[in-house]
């Protein structure tokens, strides 16, 4: 999977927003991300999510509300 396509968070102020996109990019699997509509489109670098990096990724979508389901074929490659 080069590209993990969700639903985005609904932010609260300018710093909330901030706040998750600085969580996001501090994942080392994550390599970049781009919004589309509503949808985020995350940049994964190449090779296997570490158990690691596939806590922190479900510990930022629980924080912000975000469905979990599109992570679960993430740390199986």
């Amino acid at each position: 999977m080069d590209v993990l396509v969700v639903r985005g968070p609904m932010y609260h102020s300018p710093g909330d927003e901030w706040a998750f996109a600085a969580w996001l990019k501090r994942i080392r699997a994550v390599s970049g991300v781009s919004s589309r509509g509503q949808d985020l489109h995350i940049q994964l670098r190449p090779g296997r999510i570490s158990a690691d990096e596939l806590r922190e990724f479900r510990a930022l979508f629980h924080r912000y509300g975000m469905d979990t389901t599109e992570l679960e074929g993430l740390g199986k490659t």
